[in-house]
């Protein structure tokens, strides 16, 4: 089994360690009439963020983006180093013991040592691009924040490292998904710096505005909503920004902000730029598979959080009971859906690799 494919396994293990508790932490806070198992896993944003979203992250980075720009992975060493440190460093702070952030900075120090790779020349001469050097700026920023993060907490700084993300593969995935759309760099990076700032400043009168902003500049470079491509992901990414937005307008219920960026805009863009899912799969397995999107992760996350936000907005009702657990199982039911797809044609490559392998040893005899 390759490195990076192991990254993907661990990252969506603990997707669901701390994501299941979450769910039944959510409930119980609504008022679920029968008791649930509330106390396991309390790192939840630990865990999202510094377990799930860095192992995506760190993948696409050491995998799909280095067989992109050199013409292989990251050496196992450096991927098998990156995971392990990852799964301690979310294990130390189930513990509630301080040293999980600076294992966390130490994963973010290798992964930036080898930005070096896709900092220069690419193997067929692409000189880097507005998309590599925000990736690069993302980990240095995230380096900060963690290191401020040992020291004072402050949860929510977090979502600066997937959201921030997301805005660098955009300023060069995002053309590729709507069918070959130019987007307009200068405007992503002034998108990708004021939505910095208003992650940042949450909490403060400036946040909603600096959001707000940065959210239309990044639509108008992008045109999501009116460009061409496959429907599906112009879906999917039209729905991710409208959550962006809405995080802006909520700011004023903790729960509501956090969840409108962490699973509408985070989720609703890994579930539509599948090209970047794609890309990863191709660095795993050296072959290109195909994946059907489906919608129903789609309608299932979003009728879950669109009633999560309506319960922290007051409104109430028992058919909210079941917020959570739709939001729970969209996400499951992405990576369900997905794998019933992939495993199939991974076996079979293995398969016809080796008969390839069989035959010219039969040929050499």
């Amino acid at each position: 089994m390759k490195p990076g494919f192991i990254l993907l396994i661990m990252g969506i293990a603990l997707l669901l360690l701390g994501g299941i508790p979450a769910v039944l932490n959510f409930m119980d806070n609504q008022g679920f009439p029968y008791p649930l198992p509330t106390t396991f896993f309390q790192a939840h944003w630990f865990l999202m963020v510094y377990g799930f979203f860095l192992l995506l992250i760190g993948n696409e980075l050491l995998v799909a983006l280095s067989n992109e720009w050199r013409g292989t992975s990251a050496p196992t060493w450096l991927i098998v180093s990156f995971g392990i440190l990852t799964l301690i460093s979310n294990l130390l702070d189930e513990l509630n013991i301080p040293l999980s952030y600076y294992l966390v900075i130490v994963a973010l120090v290798l992964v930036m040592n080898y930005s070096r790779v896709y900092l220069s020349p690419s193997r067929i001469g692409l000189k880097p691009t507005t998309y590599n050097y925000l990736l690069f700026y993302t980990l240095i920023i995230t380096t900060i924040i963690v290191s401020f993060q040992a020291v004072f907490g402050l949860p929510w700084l977090g979502l600066a490292f997937p959201a921030l993300t997301i805005f660098a593969v955009m300023s060069r995935d995002l053309g590729l998904v709507l069918g070959g759309k130019r987007i307009n760099q200068d405007e992503m990076i002034l998108a990708y710096v004021l939505l910095a700032l208003g992650i940042l400043s949450y909490g403060t009168v400036v946040s909603p505005a600096l959001v707000v902003i940065g959210w239309a500049l990044s639509l108008h470079s992008s045109g999501i909503p009116w460009s061409r491509g496959r429907l599906y992901p112009r879906i999917a990414l039209t729905t991710a920004w409208t959550w962006l937005l809405i995080s802006a307008l909520v700011q004023g219920n903790y729960d509501a902000y956090i969840h409108s960026i962490a699973l509408g805009f985070l989720f609703n863009t890994v579930f539509g730029v599948d090209s970047v899912l794609i890309d990863m799969l191709v660095g795993i397995t050296g072959k290109r598979l195909s994946v059907k999107p489906s919608y129903v992760p789609l309608i299932l996350l979003n009728m879950g959080l669109v009633m999560r936000v309506a319960f922290d907005l007051g409104i109430s009702s028992p058919l909210l009971l079941l917020s959570a657990p739709l939001q729970g199982i969209g996400i499951l039911s992405f990576y369900v859906l997905t794998f019933r797809q992939v495993i199939p044609q991974m076996r079979k490559v293995d398969k016809n690799e080796t008969l390839i392998v069989k035959g010219e040893r039969t040929t050499r005899s």
